[in-house]
């Protein structure tokens, strides 16, 4: 099994920038590192209003020294999930047209290759309770056969399409599946693991909790000790049994 992953010994923070594509069909200019910078997106002065009436609705000054401008950053953070009516085109290529490389010499170039791409960030917004849930995308699937890999930077891409956005895990886990099926035509399989800030905050209050979701196409479908592998790969790279 061929294996890309990154280390995942720090914690992703949603409040930090990090490195991935950053747009998703809303802004022109981007960071160097791909990050979104809060500044570029516009805030409607309207949400700007809705937000300070929600602080006075708490008891809160919305003029008072600590929270002037806190609306506004509230909205220009809110604004980088809206929707997007784009196909699915992950900055400027489309999923019928990702790059590959060829395979390092030796590797196995037939049908039954399964490439991993672990340890993918995400951060998406939860559309039942408007508040982030974030955490690392796994990604396996099954060559074509003819040796050639799709680079990480295109799952990058990918997931970053699909996660920033309102969302819910278990159809954002469905749709990079789907996304990636269309492109090895063979096998892919997608395990999300991710921290919700409303179980957090919120109902149950479950400090540290995280929540997998797993979706299966094509022969890891069909062939369950494929299945077995990835999982089996994934949990001794992270820890994370599914």
């Amino acid at each position: 099994m061929e294996r890309d992953s990154h280390s995942a010994s720090v914690s992703w923070c949603p409040l930090r920038s990090h490195e991935a594509p950053a747009c998703n069909g809303h802004c022109k200019k981007a960071a160097a590192n791909g990050a979104i910078s809060p500044k570029s997106v516009p805030a409607p002065s309207n949400m700007v209003s809705a937000v300070s009436s929600m602080l006075l609705s708490l008891g809160e000054d919305p003029f008072r020294k600590e929270l002037v401008g806190t609306p506004q950053r509230y909205v220009q953070w809110l604004m980088k999930f809206r929707a997007c009516n784009l196909d699915v085109k992950l900055n400027g290529f489309t999923l019928n047209n990702l790059s590959v490389y060829e395979s390092p010499a030796g590797d196995a170039a037939d049908h039954r290759t399964i490439h991993s791409v672990l340890h993918l960030p995400f951060c998406a917004q939860c559309e039942h309770h408007l508040l982030p849930f974030y955490g690392v995308v796994h990604i396996g699937y099954f060559d074509n056969g003819d040796g050639e890999v799709i680079d990480r930077s295109h799952f990058q891409a990918l997931v970053h399409f699909y996660g920033c956005k309102l969302q819910v895990q278990e159809r954002m886990t469905r749709q990079i599946a789907e996304a990636v099926y269309s492109v090895s035509h063979c096998g892919a399989i997608v395990v999300v693991e991710a921290n919700h800030i409303c179980m957090i905050s919120r109902g149950i209050e479950k400090i540290r909790s995280s929540t997998a979701t797993i979706a299966v196409l094509g022969q890891f479908l069909t062939d369950p000790s494929a299945k077995a592998c990835f999982l089996q790969n994934v949990l001794d790279t992270t820890g994370l049994a599914v």
